[in-house]
């Protein structure tokens, strides 16, 4: 396995804490300047898909949500 580097790990953990979708701003004001926050995101896009859960940006906010081919099972 891998190791993630930290920034990474912090963008993803800012968004899977978060209540509402963030922009990316929003995210480098939690995890500190010096971190490539769109960088991060674009790595954490391409981890995620084809999962369980995927990464996506829709009006400049970022979140994560189910992958539309599993929702089906999550209306049970």
């Amino acid at each position: 396995m891998r190791e993630i580097p930290d920034a990474i790990r912090a963008v993803e953990a800012t968004l899977f804490a978060a209540e509402e979708p963030m922009t990316a701003s929003e995210i480098g004001d939690y995890v500190g300047e010096g971190v490539d926050v769109r960088s991060a995101l674009a790595e954490l896009e391409g981890h995620y898909a084809g999962r369980g859960i995927e990464l996506v940006e829709r009006g400049g906010r970022w979140h994560f949500q189910t992958s539309a081919d599993l929702a089906h099972i999550l209306r049970r």
